[in-house]
């Protein structure tokens, strides 16, 4: 199964110059655990929820742009991938989500939550 055939399309990006608090009140109104993080209309990082928690709150302020605590790089992949290679890099990088990308251009996410989801859609027959 492909990754394109199964990842979120509905991407949330903000700039690099947003505020932290804005952006946790965006995710929070979406019910979303990240968001991609663009400079110059630019992918370059994911701010996570694993970011808020280990770096915002531990050393930072919610008023400080969300560019200085975005994880990078981007880890990305592309639609064509394989579920399983996904979740193997997934695995070996101990990390919930994964980018799509395609000539440049975000095309989706790929979470763990996604993951499960395919896994208890399918068979598990060999």
């Amino acid at each position: 199964m492909r990754i394109g055939d199964v990842m979120v399309r509905d991407v949330v990006s903000v700039d690099y110059k947003t505020p932290v608090k804005d952006v946790c009140k965006i995710m929070g109104e979406k019910k979303i655990g990240s968001v991609i993080v663009t400079r110059d209309g630019k992918a370059f990082g994911i701010f996570t929820e694993r970011d808020l928690l280990s770096k915002v709150l531990l050393e930072g302020s919610l008023d400080e742009e969300v560019g200085k605590y975005a994880s990078t790089p981007l880890i990305v992949i592309t639609p064509d991938y394989d579920v399983r290679e996904a979740a193997r890099i997934m695995a070996d990088m101990k990390i919930k989500r994964l980018v799509v990308m395609e000539d440049e251009e975000v095309k989706g996410i790929f979470t763990s939550a996604d993951l499960a989801r395919v896994i208890a859609e399918s068979s598990f027959e060999g």
